[in-house]
């Protein structure tokens, strides 16, 4: 049963990574996958869930206008969330998803940061306007051994770098039935 684990309820902070895993249909039928994320800056409390810092909340529009990119899926702070009880309290915009090839995060997130690379002065821009987080996301594949390695090229850390993006590899070692 979601949200619950050897018939304890799970904390609010991994039933959100879960609901995020999930909620990601655009990659449906891809065991791996890759994609950009600005995120409301803040803090995830194991028992609380997210916490946005000051200023961090934005509109998600503003930063598809910025980046000239469309995103696969974003969310402004107040909107409802996919379970239609509860709303977000932050804002997040998901964008530059990358699902091939399935066996090289090399190139997934290559691609990614090709894509984003012409637009650093507006991610910069973002960053001066609201309190939010970059990350590349990282989701490989569950049990295939083709997918073991995980590395970064140059132009991936020195974007990291210039940007302030932080890399999340998410194993999704938790929950495991669900």
């Amino acid at each position: 049963h979601p949200g619950h684990l050897g018939g304890a309820a799970l904390p609010q902070a991994e039933e959100e990574k879960g609901e995020e895993r999930q909620g990601m249909k655009e990659f449906e039928g891809s065991p791996c996958y890759a994609f950009f994320r600005v995120q409301s800056a803040g803090v995830l409390d194991f028992w609380k869930g997210f916490l946005p810092a000051e200023k961090s909340v934005f509109p998600p529009e503003e930063v598809t206008r910025l980046l000239e990119l469309a995103p696969f899926r974003s969310h402004a702070a107040g909107d409802l969330r996919p379970d239609g009880k509860s709303r977000y309290n932050f804002s997040a915009w998901y964008g530059c998803g990358q699902a091939e090839p399935a066996v090289s995060r090399f190139d997934q997130c290559g691609r990614i940061v090709q894509a984003l690379s012409p637009r650093i002065p507006a991610l910069l821009e973002i960053q001066a306007r609201y309190n939010v987080a970059f990350s590349i996301q990282i989701f490989p594949c569950d049990g295939n051994p083709d997918c073991s390695v995980i590395g970064f090229t140059r132009e991936i850390i020195d974007f990291c770098h210039r940007t302030g993006t932080e890399i999340v590899v998410d194993l999704f070692l938790y929950g495991s039935g669900q």
